[in-house]
């Protein structure tokens, strides 16, 4: 039993049963307006700068934001984390939690953020699948001051980048945007 290609078989060789290996799960896929990133680790790094994470929760079934909030200027005036409103945003900013609970008219996980100041929707995300989740909406600056524009169509940083039908594979990393 020298040569290294020979192997020996335990078992029955010929049994009808199939043996279902499951396989290991899989990163998250993010669809930002009508971009896919696949297989992420749910972080969004925009121009460089991670600032916002999202995570699932298995029982009760949720969706975890964690985020920091920009104004024009790129100071931060804001940050959630964990679906959780820091002290001094919660002044400015509200966040709406949906779980996946089955008793609610809405079955579907999801979070919102809105600005108390202009009462417009800041961010909001929902889970489509177990792994699966879509932004919505976005109306946020980046830690650069840029406006970011999340629509169902596209998603567009400042005037210079706009990304409209473009799938990723992000090899268990971050999806990078700008």
């Amino acid at each position: 039993m020298n040569n290294p290609l020979q192997f020996n078989t335990i078992g029955i060789t010929d049994s009808p049963e199939l043996i279902d290996i499951e396989k290991p799960e899989q990163g998250l896929e993010l669809h930002v307006g009508s971009n896919v990133f696949r297989n992420t680790n749910g972080v969004v790094k925009l121009q460089g700068k991670e600032q916002l994470v999202l995570e699932t929760q298995p029982d009760p079934l949720a969706l975890l934001l964690t985020m920091d909030l920009y104004d024009e200027q790129g100071t931060r005036i804001g940050h959630i984390r964990r679906n959780r409103l820091s002290v001094h945003s919660a002044g400015r900013f509200t966040i709406n939690v949906n779980t996946g609970s089955e008793t609610t008219a809405d079955p579907t996980p999801s979070v919102t953020v809105a600005d108390r100041t202009t009462g417009h929707t800041v961010f909001e995300v929902c889970l489509l699948q177990r792994r699966k989740i879509r932004i919505t909406v976005g109306n946020f600056y980046t830690h650069k001051g840029e406006l970011v524009t999340v629509s169902p169509h596209y998603c567009r940083i400042g005037t210079v980048l706009t990304l409209f039908g473009n799938v990723a594979e992000s090899r268990a990393n971050a999806a990078a945007i700008g």
